[in-house]
């Protein structure tokens, strides 16, 4: 099942999640630790590509080349494809 196919309403001024509900009750735990294991993987993808603006830990902030060039500059895009060692 597709999480936007989960319910999420509110009725009576009670909202009722049936996804954050399987979540909370550790249900999903199986298929979350699934989806992560592919971090390293994207990771790496976004490293190869020049994607990676920040990242710590299991968080990463992203972005194209081109719209990190548009809103920092080209200097700022060069000095982050260097650091990254990406193949240009």
């Amino acid at each position: 099942m597709r999480a936007n196919e989960y319910i999420r309403k509110v009725t009576g001024g009670v909202e009722v999640d049936e996804l954050a509900e399987l979540v909370e009750d550790g249900k999903l735990d199986l298929r979350l630790q699934e989806l992560d294991s592919h971090w390293t993987e994207v990771m790496k993808l976004a490293e190869k590509y020049g994607f990676i603006m920040q990242s710590y830990g299991g968080v990463a902030m992203l972005a194209t080349n081109f719209e990190y060039r548009s809103v920092n500059g080209s200097k700022a895009l060069a000095d982050r494809l260097r650091m990254q060692n990406v193949d240009i």
